[in-house]
C-alpha cells in the first residue's frame, strides 16, 4: 500500500449541490477549500458536525459565492517573504544562537505576542500531553492537531502513543526552555515507535518511518490553507530517513520536493520541513500566525 500527499480535488463549481467522493487522507477542509465554500457549510449541507470522515464517504457540497483559491503547485516553496526573514526564523527557534536575529518589527508573531483565542488540547485518543499548563493553541491549530493524529490512526489503528510537547501558556508570553511558542501557533510533537513511547525520543531503530511519514503528511495537506503549517522543523538526518522512505514507497518527486529540504544541504532555504539543531527527537510544527 503507498503513501502519496494526496493533491485537493478541484472541480468545477456548479449552480445546484455537487456529490463529491471524499479521497483517501482528506478531511471537510480540503473539499471546502476546493470548491469555495467554508467548512461550516459543508458540515451543515451533509449533518455533520465533524470534518474527519471516512474516505470513500460521498458527500453533498452547496453552491458558494465564495470565489475558489487555486492551490499552489506542488513544487511551490514556503514563502518567507525574504531570506533575512527566514534565517531570523530558524535563528530563534528554541533559544538557540546560530544566528544572533536582528529586530524584525514585521514579523515578530512567533515570539513577543500573546495568545488571544487560547484553547487547551486535553489528553486524548493516541496521544497524551506531556505539560498540561502548556497546552494552549490558537483554535485552529489545536483542531488541526486533533485532526492529524485522528489521520494517521485511521490508517494505522494499532499506531502507540503520540507524546505532544508543549504548545503556549494559557495566554501566551515566554516561557522556559523556549524563545518561540509565544503565541500558541508552534507545537512539539515527538515521534511514533514501533513500541509504545508517551515521551520525546530520539529517533531510533525502532522509529516507525510509516507512521511518521503519514503524520508528516498529514501535517503538510494543511499548507496550502490559509491557517495551515507554515514550517516543520526537524533534523537534517532524520529528513534523509523520510525522504528515502517515501520516494521508495512512490511519492512523486515534486511533493518531496515541497516537503523536504533535504537533499540541498541543511543550510538552504527550501522546502517545508527545515534542519534545525536539537530536534532529532520531535517535529516542531509552526503553524501561520491568526488573521
Amino acid at each position: 500500500m503507498r503513501l502519496v500527499l494526496p493533491l485537493l480535488l478541484v472541480t468545477a463549481r456548479l449552480a445546484a449541490a455537487e456529490r463529491v467522493v471524499v479521497q483517501r487522507g482528506e478531511t471537510l477542509e480540503h473539499v471546502a477549500l476546493a470548491h469555495g465554500c467554508t467548512t461550516a457549510q459543508v458540515e451543515r449541507a451533509n449533518h455533520l458536525d465533524i470534518s474527519l470522515v471516512p474516505a470513500g464517504t460521498v458527500v453533498e457540497v452547496p453552491a458558494c459565492m465564495k470565489k475558489a483559491p487555486v492551490r499552489a503547485p506542488a513544487t511551490a516553496k514556503i514563502d518567507d517573504s525574504s531570506d533575512a526573514k527566514a534565517r531570523q526564523a530558524l535563528a530563534v527557534i528554541d533559544g538557540a544562537t546560530w544566528v544572533k536575529p536582528a529586530p524584525d518589527p514585521v514579523d515578530d508573531t512567533h515570539w513577543s505576542s500573546m495568545l488571544v483565542h487560547a484553547a487547551k488540547l486535553e489528553t486524548g485518543a493516541g496521544y497524551v500531553v506531556r505539560h498540561p499548563q502548556r497546552a494552549f493553541g490558537e483554535k485552529y491549530v489545536v483542531e488541526y492537531l486533533r485532526h492529524s493524529i485522528a489521520e494517521v490512526r485511521a490508517l494505522y489503528p494499532d499506531v502507540p502513543t503520540l507524546a505532544i510537547g508543549d504548545i503556549s501558556a494559557e495566554h501566551g508570553g515566554r516561557i522556559s526552555e523556549h524563545v518561540s511558542h509565544q503565541t500558541g501557533v508552534d507545537v512539539d510533537v515527538g515521534f511514533y515507535f514501533k513500541t509504545t513511547v508517551d515521551h520525546f525520543a530520539t529517533a531510533d531503530r525502532s522509529f516507525d518511518l510509516e507512521a511518521n511519514w503519514a503524520l508528516l503528511a498529514a501535517f503538510a495537506r494543511t499548507a496550502a490553507l490559509d491557517d495551515g503549517v507554515k514550517m516543520i522543523f526537524l533534523d537534517y538526518e532524520i529528513q534523509r530517513r523520510l525522504y528515502d522512505f517515501a520516494k521508495q514507497r512512490g511519492t512523486p518527486d515534486s511533493e518531496l520536493e515541497f516537503m523536504f529540504q533535504y537533499p540541498r544541504g541543511r543550510d538552504e532555504l527550501s522546502g517545508l520541513v527545515r534542519h534545525w539543531p536539537g530536534h532529532d527527537n520531535h517535529f516542531h510544527v509552526r503553524f501561520k500566525p491568526p488573521r
